[in-house]
């Protein structure tokens, strides 16, 4: 699947943006937000889409989109704190 998007927004130590340029969705918007804690860094995934087709569109976001999205982030989150470790360890 050819997915292009752009880096929109970017403030040092605090977040960057990006949004599809052209892809699956009929817009799709991820924003990456950064914080710093006493034991280290916070990340936070900030997620605006629209499917499109409407009612069609509505059902197969409820059904398939939305779970991968949870999925796909989910496992994203535990490869971040595996790589880079995790304020627990």
């Amino acid at each position: 699947m050819n997915w292009t998007s752009e880096v929109t927004e970017f403030e040092w130590n605090q977040h960057f943006a990006d949004v599809q340029r052209k892809g699956p969705f009929k817009s799709f918007r991820h924003r990456h937000e950064l914080r710093s804690e006493r034991d280290g860094t916070s990340v936070r995934d900030a997620i605006e889409y629209e499917v499109g087709f409407g009612w069609l569109g509505a059902l197969v976001n409820w059904m398939f989109v939305r779970p991968l999205i949870r999925r796909t982030f989910l496992y994203r989150q535990r490869q971040v704190e595996r790589l880079l470790g995790s304020a627990a360890d």
